[in-house]
């Protein structure tokens, strides 16, 4: 299924510039010729940054979804989700920083891929809360038959990780629209496919 139909009215979305543009100069006047700047960006690799911080996290949420449609180890997911939710920030600061760099129409939806992927985070936070309270309160009571059984999580705290995968699968998409139809990114010596 090609997406690329539903989201090319993003690219046109003009009011989010009264967003982007303030944000993008302030961002750019901040970080312009700075060592961070190239840090975050990925100049001392070649190619951005924020494709390979986001697999980070993607990867470790992907895990703990997986975890919990088999039914498996509570609490490796739920560490899973946790270490999902400290390389978050990772991918935030490299994609803003590249984000600063592109054109009106990438950064506009540039700015709707990061607000999915805010909306996944805040799923994966509020999934991870649940599990450990529910954790806490199991540790609290004395279960004799099996001291160190880790609990199942709720359904609810399974739904709001697998609402946080759709979600943040969503924003994957909008990321892959932003480098392979728009070019976000990508180097003006990229060869073309099949030359």
């Amino acid at each position: 299924m090609d997406l690329t139909a539903l989201f090319r009215p993003f690219e046109k979305a003009s009011l989010l510039d009264r967003v982007s543009d303030p944000v993008a100069a302030r961002l750019r006047s901040v970080l312009s010729d700075t060592p961070v700047d190239g840090l975050l960006r990925g100049t001392f690799v070649g190619h951005p940054m924020h494709p390979i911080m986001a697999y980070s996290s993607v990867g470790l949420w992907s895990s703990a979804v997986f975890l919990d449609v088999t039914g498996r180890s509570p609490d490796a997911a739920r560490t899973l989700i946790g270490a999902g939710l400290v390389t978050a920030p990772t991918a935030l600061a490299t994609g803003w920083a590249t984000w600063s760099t592109l054109t009106r129409e990438q950064r506009r939806v540039g700015l709707i891929h990061a607000s999915t992927n805010a909306v996944a985070i805040g799923l994966f936070t509020a999934s991870y809360k649940r599990r450990a309270a529910t954790a806490a309160t199991a540790a609290g009571v004395a279960v004799e038959a099996a001291p160190s059984a880790v609990p199942e999580p709720d359904a609810t705290a399974k739904a709001l990780a697998l609402a946080g995968f759709a979600v943040a699968g969503l924003g994957g998409a909008l990321g892959g629209h932003l480098g392979y139809n728009m070019g976000a990114g990508v180097s003006t010596r990229a060869v073309a496919a099949g030359v």
